[in-house]
């Protein structure tokens, strides 16, 4: 009979048909573990990690706290068609992310552990469904390494980190081509296996918009042409399946077309196909350079990036494709298909190709990964000792570097703002991890306990690895290099909080709540997202100074119901002189620009932290220091 797709019999195949020839033979006997004994170990390690972490750091400015304010809103208004942010449409983004995280919000409240906790999860059920995937076609080790690939991976990890939808992208395609090739093989029933595919790409569009359904048909078409499926075109039950996709796919944005007439234009025509030319409005993106883009991946799939030449030489030949041929070939095939077609559309596409652009086709490389390190283990391959010795004098090289960083810091006193021992930030383009790049000597002073751990992480747990792998215990070898980043992965995240100064506005925030009264207002000077973490943790609309053109808010600005939130240099003054007291937020990068417009006497500093300003429009406490003050005294006093 046929049985689930998460079954483990299955009507004309068995498991030894499942696996590889070598697996058959020696692997279930090498690898300690039962498939329960694996689920229960990757649900510990990746929900250790991941809801472990995702309480902290607070919401960082722009696209984090952003995205939570649109959840929020969509929340407060009891609107789920159309998404607002500081009371402006927003119609940039797929609503699935922000329908979860709202979901959330109302059940368990809002901060910054709700806000995580649906991408936590995410990546829980992704490590499962890549352990089902690998387990499935490959074997037992195969998917237990794939699992530990997707949960210990510093780009899974790093991406995470913010409110952005990729993981849960990543997880609808790995549902759907899971379910089409469970399908294809005759494992399941066809039309429980199509439409289960179709409804999961529906769920991809709800997501992370068109390319949902663009590489999920893409990715199978060239599947069928590799393999000369076409003739069994009647199993994909198209008309069916299409339908099931539409149901899904296609209400909400009629629904927000209707709500907000021009959203088509804006969210496919502007948001999709412009930003893929480097057209779109407003520029306010950038493109990894290619070459960079491809290199950051070998640190986004670290440390298991060592063993790609495994992964590699999985890919089947092409005398093996066919109408015939056998399962582990087909699903090989979709995985470097899969892997490469999103990977290849990223790299010709260069009007805005961000670091995280591939998420969709890393599941793919981490079962490849998974099966190639499984793969390899299993026939005792004499690379892997070299390979583990690569990574194990990386380690080595790292953990003595970070020591003499933290040994040169012990001479600094620390500081509660390490804003004030970073270098000059690098203006290339914007990288997720570009405030790294201004770490110095100094700066290690605030860093000491997160950069000791890292190095002893890195010294004691890559090399320990490394000997494991020389005296062949290879299984524990692998364990511990896992173990190690899920406890590495506290450290960076311990030490992304003490950047929070610099990339959050939290402690601004706090600094304005024991003065706000209802009657305030709060002002940020510029583009909406340099501080949007102001709004989010005071639960406040903010009005906004010259940061309307060229911005996010600008196209959602032209309606006709929008808030007159914004303000420019011909009204700025006279709301400035109201009764109220009016707070301002000025950030980093444009302060100059805003000390100009703001007048020198009458503005009186309230806090600084991470080179940002909170200024208020009358004194709240005795002996407060003036703008004027300010600009006058040493640049060391402040």
């Amino acid at each position: 009979m046929l049985l689930s797709p998460f079954g483990n019999s299955l009507e004309s195949l068995t498991q030894a048909d499942v696996e590889s020839p070598l697996t058959q033979q020696n692997g279930a006997s090498r690898f300690p573990l039962t498939s329960r004994a694996s689920v229960l170990l990757l649900l510990a390690i990746s929900a250790a990690i991941y809801i472990g972490n995702a309480a902290q750091p607070p919401l960082l400015d722009d696209a984090d706290a952003s995205h939570a304010l649109v959840a929020h809103e969509m929340l407060q208004r009891g609107d789920w068609a159309v998404m607002y942010m500081n009371g402006i449409r927003y119609l940039e983004k797929a609503p699935l992310h922000y329908w979860l995280v709202a979901a959330t919000y109302a059940i368990a409240g809002q901060n910054a552990f709700t806000t995580r906790l649906p991408l936590a999860l995410a990546v829980i059920a992704l490590t499962l469904m890549s352990y089902l995937f690998g387990k499935r076609f490959f074997g037992e080790r195969a998917g237990f390494y794939t699992g530990l690939v997707t949960c210990t991976s510093i780009g899974v990890f790093l991406f995470t980190r913010i409110m952005i939808p990729e993981a849960i992208f990543a997880l609808e395609l790995s549902a759907a081509f899971y379910l089409f090739l469970l399908a294809w093989t005759r494992q399941i029933d066809a039309r429980a296996g199509m439409w289960g595919c179709a409804a999961m790409t529906g769920l991809a569009v709800l997501t992370l918009g068109l390319v949902g359904v663009v590489f999920a048909a893409a990715i199978l078409v060239a599947f069928l042409i590799a393999t000369r499926g076409w003739n069994r075109w009647r199993d994909l039950k198209l008309p069916s399946s299409i339908l099931i996709f539409l149901i899904i796919a296609v209400p909400w944005h009629l629904i927000a077309e209707h709500r907000s007439p021009g959203f088509l234009w804006s969210y496919i025509i502007n948001e999709h196909f412009k930003r893929a030319l480097g057209t779109r409005y407003p520029p306010d993106y950038d493109s990894v350079p290619l070459l960079l883009w491809w290199a950051a991946h070998l640190v986004w799939f670290a440390p298991w990036s060592v063993f790609l030449p495994f992964a590699i030489r999985e890919f089947p030949a092409p005398r093996t494709w066919g109408r015939n041929t056998e399962l582990g070939v087909q699903a090989r095939l979709l995985l470097f298909i899969w892997a490469g077609m999103i990977l290849l559309f990223f790299s010709l596409e260069s009007g805005s190709r961000m670091e995280y652009y591939g998420f969709g086709a890393w599941p793919a490389v981490a079962l490849l990964l998974g099966l190639g390190l499984a793969r390899a283990e299993e026939a005792a391959s004499r690379w892997l000792t070299p390979l583990q010795a690569i990574l194990g004098i990386i380690g080595v090289a790292i953990g003595s570097v970070l020591a003499y960083f933290v040994w040169l810091s012990l001479r600094i006193k620390a500081t509660a703002d390490i804003s004030s021992l970073l270098g000059e930030h690098s203006n290339l383009y914007k990288l997720s991890m570009s405030h790294f790049l201004d770490l110095t000597p100094a700066a290690f002073a605030d860093l000491r306990w997160q950069a000791g751990g890292a190095a002893a992480i890195a010294i004691f747990g890559l090399g320990g690895a490394w000997i494991l792998r020389r005296v062949r215990r290879d299984f524990s070898a692998t364990l511990t290099l896992a173990f190690s980043m899920a406890a590495f992965f506290f450290f960076a995240n311990s030490a992304y909080g003490i950047f929070s100064t610099k990339l959050s506005s939290r402690d601004l925030a706090d600094d304005i709540l024991p003065y706000l009264r209802p009657q305030d207002q709060i002002i940020q000077y510029g583009d909406f997202n340099y501080g949007s973490s102001i709004p989010y943790y005071t639960h406040r609309r903010v009005y906004i100074y010259n940061g309307r053109f060229g911005t996010n808010l600008d196209y959602g600005a032209n309606y006709a119901d929008a808030p007159r939130i914004f303000l420019d240099d011909k009204t700025f003054p006279a709301f400035w002189q109201q009764p109220e007291r009016i707070f301002i937020f000025v950030p980093e990068d444009i302060r100059d620009a805003a000390f100009q417009r703001l007048p020198a006497d009458k503005t009186y500093l309230l806090a600084e932290s991470g080179g940002k300003y909170i200024f208020v429009n009358q004194p709240v406490r005795p002996n407060m220091e003036t703008l004027a003050q300010l600009e006058a005294a040493p640049p060391e006093t402040h």
